[in-house]
């Protein structure tokens, strides 16, 4: 077999082609894709991939399995039955772009040329991370357009913006340099389930004599081999790294020289820490006083530390202050010094170039306007709102999102004219007035970045689509010729702009050519990390330092200084409700889903077996449960049921349920979002689900299946 040939050219019968996992995950694999008679075969890590070193997770390498799943689907359909009871009958694409651009023009004509675009509303979410059709295709359209774009803020917004207002830019450290750390803090993520190929460079360090600290409420795993498990209490993270700030400063253990050289309000830190002794810590951990101080020791005397932050402890109402304060810790030890130390937080923005230019804001016929992802619920049903149209692409919020019971009831809305372009029939889809059939990622071609070890990575098209699907980007040039746009953006195919992209003048990609893809599938950026910046003496921030004190925040509104505030659920914060609903409940990642991708996959379904509560066994005697007993998860905003599985692995007071099933695996077809809150993060507008109070009691006879 041979590799594909010119981007131009159709898919080969036979062919080994580059390919790219499109899901929202840090590794960004780079695939070889088998192709065997026009058909997908197989999948392979790619070798010569610095990240992904051969071998792909077990998630994506079974990949063909959903290419050719009897579920896809292969037509456009149009609704029958009553929203949300999946009956349909199928259509034309002729048909459906007719109907689609044909309300539009009504609503428009209906609300006039400026509110009516406004009543049209997208939303996507990370079906897929490739630049053609998972950004600019869509955005471009809905410029164009005129509507309401969406913000995405659901995933790392809080923390990314606390992040900056210390470092004054998303990048950190080097993951894959972190086998040259002596310690390593794994602190609210589970890479062993969400970025497999860190597992390699945690081996290597572990191998040189390196030390592994566990952070998380939950024990992940490879918990078991840690010589530290710390389990705080959710949203408490920031009291538990400003009592570290406090044993570390009080005990003299700072490294006074990086202090003084690369950081900014020292003296102000070391008077907000006194006020966090191991004591006061204790109270609002959970963790006993001499237990923070212990991981404070550990973490000081050795400089060359390693923390991953994942996105799971600023998902709480403080997350963007949650990730500031952890952020300041490395800068204490002088950690950022060195290659592979300091602190990697994902987010997209860890790449250096911004795309931005190219999502067609100049297409636009009136002012920008945007709103939260996470506020959803809210647009479609909230007060004052006149919402008439909603576009899904990439994304199943009837799944993801927060406050389902509200959702649901906008979703159903007869006069809501509802379009859902996907794959299978979704959660969501179901309450599609029109479903278009979508492509997988093999069936076109993209350009995708790593913001894990900063990268551009091409994607070519595999195999010719299935049956009828289109890609985003052919879906929405026929949309904008049905609607009159004749701007040339509509006219191009995806090959035009992945060279558009490659354009860009910009020091961190001018080297990389189409032709050094095609050669490599990958090509590194030319991007800096804070240790780099150490060596140039400077930072990206207004003092030029790392900054324990922010002037910027505080004009802004904020507190200047690292700090901790309470959630928004709480015991102190909201007494009354804590009394109703005593337990926090979480909903981390499970291993074998990846939000709500593979929800509907057989075998994963049967890797993971059930959707399950876990239960401390201390929680789960006082109410009456025993393992295996289906049980229900509520609160004021809805309810769930859930298989119990009391384990010792979640901490006293929390109950978390791993993994995003669709609705159709849980017994009363509802999920965990029913439960949890669509209210904002502290920065960013970003999502708080995890700061979420609940009760549990065992399920009422009769319910379970």
């Amino acid at each position: 077999m041979r590799k594909s040939p010119s981007p131009d050219a159709p898919p080969l019968l036979d062919a080994i082609v580059h390919s790219v996992c499109p899901h929202d995950c840090a590794d960004s694999c780079s695939v070889l894709s088998h192709v065997k008679g026009g058909r997908l075969v197989k999948v392979e890590g790619d070798p010569s991939s610095p990240v992904t070193q051969g071998y792909l997770c077990r998630k994506f390498s079974r990949i063909p399995e959903r290419v050719y799943d009897e579920n896809r689907l292969m037509h456009p359909l149009r609704r029958t039955g009553k929203k949300g009871s999946g009956e349909f009958e199928r259509i034309s694409w002729d048909q459906a772009v007719e109907a689609i651009a044909g309300r539009w023009k009504d609503i428009i004509t209906e609300d006039g040329p400026n509110g009516g675009p406004r009543a049209i509303l997208p939303f996507a979410g990370s079906g897929t991370e490739g630049l053609v059709h998972g950004d600019f295709a869509g955005k471009r359209f809905f410029n164009r357009m005129g509507t309401i774009q969406l913000a995405r803020t659901i995933c790392s917004r809080a923390g990314r913006t606390g992040y900056r207002y210390t470092m004054g830019f998303s990048n950190g450290c080097d993951p894959t340099a972190a086998g040259a750390a002596k310690l390593t803090v794994f602190w609210g993520v589970n890479p062993a389930s969400t970025n497999i190929h860190q597992q390699s460079f945690l081996k290597e360090s572990r191998q040189a004599g390196g030390r592994l600290v566990v952070v998380n409420p939950l024990r992940i795993t490879g918990a078991e081999a840690a010589e530290m498990v710390i389990q705080p209490r959710p949203g408490s993270d920031a009291a538990l790294a400003l009592g570290m700030m406090n044993v570390i400063i009080e005990e003299d253990l700072h490294d006074k020289e990086f202090v003084a050289r690369f950081t900014h309000g020292f003296e102000a830190l070391k008077e907000r820490a006194k006020e966090f002794p191991p004591s006061k810590v204790e109270a609002l951990t959970d963790i006993p006083a001499a237990d923070v101080a212990d991981f404070a020791r550990a973490y000081a005397s050795e400089p060359k530390t390693f923390i991953y932050v994942g996105p799971g402890c600023q998902r709480h109402s403080n997350g963007g202050m949650t990730l500031r304060t952890i952020t300041c810790l490395p800068a204490l030890t002088g950690a950022w010094r060195h290659r592979g130390c300091g602190v990697y937080y994902p987010t997209s923005t860890v790449f250096p170039v911004d795309w931005h230019s190219l999502e067609g804001d100049e297409l636009r016929p009136n002012p920008p306007a945007g709103y939260n992802m996470i506020h959803l619920a809210r647009m479609l049903s909230g007060p004052g709102m006149s919402i008439k149209s909603l576009y899904v692409y990439n994304g199943n919020p009837a799944s993801v999102l927060y406050d389902q019971g509200q959702l649901r009831k906008g979703l159903a809305r007869e006069d809501l004219f509802c379009v859902v372009h996907e794959r299978v029939m979704t959660d969501t889809a179901r309450y599609a007035d029109i479903v278009l059939p979508a492509t997988s990622q093999f069936e076109q071609a993209d350009l995708l970045f790593s913001y894990y070890k900063p990268s551009l990575l091409l994607n070519e098209q595999a195999i010719q689509p299935l049956g009828e699907c289109r890609s985003n980007l052919q879906t929405f040039n026929l949309l904008a010729e049905a609607m009159g746009f004749k701007d040339a953006c509509f006219k191009m195919d995806d090959w035009d702009v992945i060279r558009e992209i490659l354009e860009i003048d910009h020091a961190a990609i001018n080297h990389i050519t189409l032709d050094k893809l095609k050669e490599d599938g990958w090509a590194l950026s030319k991007s800096k990390t804070a240790s780099d910046l150490c060596r140039e003496g400077r930072f990206p921030t207004p003092s030029g330092k790392i900054e324990f004190y922010s002037e910027t925040m505080a004009a802004k509104g904020y507190d200047p200084l690292p700090a901790y505030t309470l959630l928004k659920e709480s015991p102190e914060t909201t007494p009354e409700l804590w009394r109703k609903y005593p337990l926090f409940f979480i909903t981390p990642s499970a291993h074998s889903l990846l939000n709500a991708n593979y929800g509907q996959d057989q075998g994963f379904v049967e890797s993971e077996k059930r959707p399950t509560a876990v239960l401390n066994p201390a929680d789960a005697a006082e109410r009456g449960i025993k393992d295996g007993q289906l049980t229900r998860v509520f609160n004021d905003r809805g309810a769930c049921l859930l298989w119990a599985r009391v384990a010792d692995t979640v901490r006293p007071g929390v109950v978390a349920s791993q993994g995003q099933w669709w609705d159709r695996h849980y017994p009363d077809g509802r999920n965990a979002n029913h439960t949890t809150p669509d209210f904002a993060a502290d920065m960013g507008g970003g999502s708080s689900f995890n700061s979420n109070l609940v009760q549990v009691e065992k399920a009422p006879e009769g319910k379970s299946r």
